[in-house]
């Protein structure tokens, strides 16, 4: 009896506990719609119990209605599924007993239909090129309608030729091969002229001025030269080496569309972009834990929401760094050495042994003596370092032993070339012009040397000298010594700042009561400059023959002059006399014209004596010049008296203008005075007559200069002759 009344309670419990299974209002969540959609009847089927659905087919999408039955509510993180596609949930509206989900047509409810999902590049330090940056948005279009306009109306561009735009808000760009697009290098928010600017290697700048008209072009490029440190590349809808006029659309991409982490839409199956990381090799990119090339393009079906592709880089051996280094670091130094930094995960500081001709940053001072110069590179990676050393044979400045070849250059800077540099040893760039307050002017002429002479110098070895101008105020400088000093400290100031190697002082009129003045001024500009730097020259100019000479004190003012640049052109200017003879010789080689003799003492030999036995200049210190030009006399006869009037100067004819206008011109007798070794032209009908050098007499004077172990030649000026003929003549009679 008690076993079976026991058996009947458990019966009791069991039934009474089924019965609180569905308490009445409890509902049940439904967290999860599963439907199939026939596409082409529509017809919906479910094994889901709990709600009715519903497709109802708008004008411009569909629409999927579900309504829960009696004690069924929805989740409010509800999942619906159609076709076996997890569905975006966000497009629609949902309460717990009603939901309306939203799709716009019946591809999008495809299984195998293609998806258009988000990609996301994960660049990890990398940047996209061209070719995929060009392919999408970019951060501003604007438009060049000028090349040129210094007026500032208009946005324009520029090549390296000006050096001014100080009122031009300035982006430099350069072609970036690795990035096929040309990269913004500098940026300059109008604070100084292009000379002025600490620049890169640019080869365009992109400018507008604070009042060009195009308020777009201006507020922009503005606002693009505020942020020096992010990186900027540009691109052009046409060449912009082509371009001469019209509009020019430029595209700027800032540093957020081609690096970091960049998001796309993507559909159709594609080869994934390569990226570029400097220093480092592209593994691939990585997605899912595997290196994959392409994205495949994904169906609804397989529920891919989105994709991340993170870049993937290796770095090098020690081995593949050190064969880096070595071929960022030259022999020879010759200019400044871009030193690496960093590669591959590496990072590279460095140590000079003489800072001075070789910075730790690689900025390169030619010394004047050719030395050896240690790099040593300390090599970071992790908790491990490293050393390496490199011999560095900086070369010095060109030997200045006899012969020496020196030049003037006061016009035509900008035709300099490659044999300029290698035939010369000095180069005296003029002018700079001394004030009455004993301060130097000359901006244009610091901007010619600083663009034409100063790069190709120090990679040749040049010794580049300022030349103060003949119509300095040297009277009144020289009368005071308080105003010598100020002078000289200028000139100290002015190699400093432009890289000058020297002073050349062209007072070329003292007076008799002026020569001790003279004395004071060169000694003290010669301690100044050669305190300042022992290496540096001081030299001088002066005429040649014997009237100029006793007028600059040389028995003292001699020991304070390197070198003497004697003048031994434009000794004469008239009476039918050469301006410019080696030898003396007091007959008229042209007696029927009266045409073609020396002046008394006004020759290189008589020179030479008057330097040497009267002043006690050594022979070392004397360069004698050269005329890359000519000097014409002209007269005219007096049929009244039947005779010939003297002739007068008639002004100086370029070498350049001699070849073109006169050599082949047969109104013109050529000679050649081989007692005074000088050239010159007669006009037949007597009434021009044009002294001059040429390659013979360069030549003549050179095997002189040489025999006698005198300084050297220099000549005025290299404007005068573009042709380059003269030079060359100097070049093969010195040996250079």
């Amino acid at each position: 009896m008690n076993k079976l009344t026991t058996f009947f309670v458990i019966i009791l419990i069991t039934l009474f506990l089924a019965s609180c299974d569905n308490t009445p209002g409890e509902n049940i969540e439904i967290s999860l719609v599963e439907i199939s959609v026939d596409l082409d009847t529509l017809e919906i089927s479910t094994t889901q119990r709990g709600y009715d659905v519903d497709l109802i087919e708008k004008e411009q999408n569909y629409q999927l209605v579900l309504i829960t039955k009696s004690r069924y509510v929805f989740a409010s993180n509800i999942s619906i599924v159609i076709n076996g596609i997890l569905m975006d949930v966000s497009s629609g509206s949902f309460n717990p007993s009603k939901i309306i989900y939203t799709f716009l047509d019946i591809e999008s409810i495809n299984p195998d239909a293609q998806r258009e999902i988000p990609v996301f590049y994960d660049l990890n330090g990398g940047y996209f090129t061209r070719s995929y940056f060009g392919e999408h948005e970019h951060d501003q279009t604007l438009k060049i309608t000028s090349y040129g306009d210094i007026v500032g109306q208009s946005f324009t561009f520029f090549d390296t030729s000006n050096t001014a735009l100080r009122w031009f808000y300035k982006l430099f760009v350069i072609y970036n091969e690795t990035f096929d697009a040309y990269e913004v290098v500098y940026r300059d928010p109008a604070t100084a002229g292009i000379v002025d600017l600490d620049l890169p290697d640019y080869e365009y700048v992109l400018a507008v001025h604070a009042q060009t008209q195009d308020d777009k072009a201006r507020n922009n490029i503005i606002n693009y030269t505020q942020d020096p440190n992010s990186r900027m590349f540009v691109l052009f809808d046409q060449d912009i080496s082509q371009y001469t006029s019209g509009d020019m659309t430029v595209y700027f991409y800032s540093e957020d569309k081609f690096s970091g982490k960049l998001e796309t839409l993507e559909k159709e199956s594609f080869e994934l972009p390569i990226p570029v990381r400097e220093d480092f090799k592209f593994l691939g990119w990585e997605s899912e834990s595997s290196i994959v090339a392409t994205f495949p393009g994904y169906t609804n079906g397989q529920n891919v929401k989105t994709v991340t592709y993170t870049a993937l880089w290796g770095g090098a051996t020690l081995q593949e760094l050190y064969d880096y280094i070595d071929l960022a670091i030259p022999e020879h130094a010759m200019d400044n050495i871009s030193l690496p930094t960093k590669y591959s995960g590496y990072t590279i500081e460095w140590s000079s042994s003489d800072e001075d001709i070789l910075s730790d940053t690689g900025l390169y001072k030619r010394p004047y003596v050719g030395t050896t110069v240690v790099l040593t590179a300390l090599i970071t990676l992790g908790d491990e370092t490293f050393t390496k050393s490199y011999d560095i044979q900086a070369e010095g400045y060109k030997s200045l032993d006899a012969p020496i070849a020196s030049s003037y250059i006061y016009r035509n800077y900008h035709t300099v070339n490659n044999e300029f540099f290698e035939t010369l040893d000095i180069i005296n760039t003029a002018f700079i012009i001394a004030q009455s307050d004993g301060s130097l002017i000359g901006n244009h002429y610091l901007a010619n040397v600083a663009q034409y002479i100063m790069p190709q110098a120090r990679n040749h070895g040049n010794w580049v000298l300022m030349s103060v101008a003949p119509e300095s105020s040297w009277s009144t400088i020289a009368a005071n010594t308080t105003l010598v000093n100020t002078f000289a400290d200028h000139i100290v100031d002015m190699i400093n700042t432009h890289g000058f190697d020297g002073v050349d002082i062209d007072w070329e009129t003292p007076t008799s009561s002026e020569r001790t003045r003279y004395t004071n001024l060169m000694r003290i500009v010669y301690e100044k400059v050669k305190a300042n730097n022992p290496n540096h020259l001081v030299t001088t100019a002066i005429t040649g023959g014997q009237w100029q000479p006793p007028q600059y004190d040389l028995l003292n003012s001699g020991q304070y002059i390197d070198y003497i640049n004697v003048m031994t052109y434009g000794m004469s200017s008239g009476n039918g006399q050469y301006q410019n003879p080696l030898y003396p010789s007091s007959s008229f080689d042209y007696p029927s014209f009266s045409a073609g003799r020396t002046l008394s003492s006004a020759s290189i030999s008589e020179s030479v004596n008057i330097f040497t036995n009267t002043f006690n200049i050594p022979k070392s210190k004397l360069i004698f010049g050269l005329a890359f030009y000519g000097i014409r006399q002209e007269r005219s006869f007096n049929t009244s008296t039947q005779t010939w009037n003297s002739w007068s100067n008639a002004g100086s004819v370029h070498y350049t203008e001699i070849i073109n206008s006169f050599l082949n011109n047969n109104d013109y007798i050529k000679r050649y005075d081989a007692n005074a070794g000088v050239p010159y032209m007669v006009k037949t009908d007597g009434t021009v007559f044009v002294s001059y050098d040429n390659p013979r007499s360069i030549a003549e004077k050179s095997a002189y200069i040489i025999d006698q172990d005198l300084g050297g030649l220099m000549f005025w000026e290299h404007g005068t002759d573009t042709s380059g003929t003269l030079l060359n003549a100097l070049r093969l009679g010195l040996n250079k």
